[in-house]
């Protein structure tokens, strides 16, 4: 505590005794008034002791920093929009085409009911009702239908072959006439009826399920299925081929 100094040979000795009892009664009465000695700066190099600001007594140490607390949406902001309600039209439209379509359908019965109710409960119900103008007018007459005459078809006359000529007749269930003046006829085609008047040459029959007449011909020839010539007078020349065919004299 003390520090021991060398004394000056003219110095006063009271002198420095006074001066070293000073500090020692300084650190008294600041001990008796409760207040911390004087103590010197620590030495700039940082060997002596360190004081912090919880040593000293009545001193409150401040709470460690934080960060501050994250504020509300600012509505003043540029980057925060305001909550947007979002419609959601889905449910809506799920809601709304079953009551459309039971609305047509509720509609279409009606007007059935009532064109049935107006059919029955008008005059005439035994008949069918005539049908009215549009916008409360009279009742139409029924148009009555004027029976047609029944359409006479002429008959197209009967092609004659003469000598040197030919004609053929084919087709399906046809019904002809020929009148043959030393020509030749062919007759082909599915179930046709010909009758064939005056006097052939040549008579040639092919296809099936065919009947043909001739008055008289030279030469009979029948090919094919089914086929059946009858002639009436005559003794001609007669060549059968084919299946089921029959040429004989009636």
């Amino acid at each position: 505590m003390c520090n021991h100094l060398r004394m000056e040979p003219d110095g006063d000795p009271e002198a420095r005794i006074r001066d070293l009892e000073r500090p020692l009664a300084q650190q008294a009465d600041a001990s008796e008034l409760g207040t911390p000695p004087y103590r010197s700066a620590p030495p700039s190099d940082g060997s002596g002791p360190q004081y912090r600001h919880q040593d000293v007594p009545g001193h409150v140490q401040p709470p460690p920093w934080s960060a501050p607390p994250p504020s509300g949406p600012q509505w003043g902001s540029p980057y925060y929009s305001p909550p947007q309600h979002v419609v959601r039209k889905s449910s809506r439209l799920l809601w709304g085409l079953p009551l459309t379509i039971l609305g047509v359908v509720v509609v279409g019965m009606a007007a059935l009911l009532a064109v049935h109710v107006a059919r029955t409960a008008g005059p005439g119900a035994d008949g069918p009702v005539a049908p009215t103008i549009a916008g409360g007018g009279g009742r139409l007459d029924t148009p009555v239908a004027e029976p047609r005459e029944p359409r006479t078809v002429e008959a197209d006359p009967a092609p004659t072959v003469v000598a040197g000529q030919s004609l053929s007749v084919s087709g399906i269930d046809e019904q002809r006439s020929v009148v043959c003046a030393g020509g030749a006829v062919s007759v082909s085609g599915m179930r046709n009826s010909v009758d064939i008047r005056g006097e052939c040459a040549v008579v040639t029959v092919s296809g099936f399920d065919n009947v043909v007449t001739v008055e008289f011909a030279q030469s009979i020839t029948a090919s094919g299925f089914d086929n059946r010539v009858t002639y009436a007078r005559g003794e001609p020349q007669i060549g059968n081929s084919g299946l089921g065919n029959v040429v004989e004299s009636g």
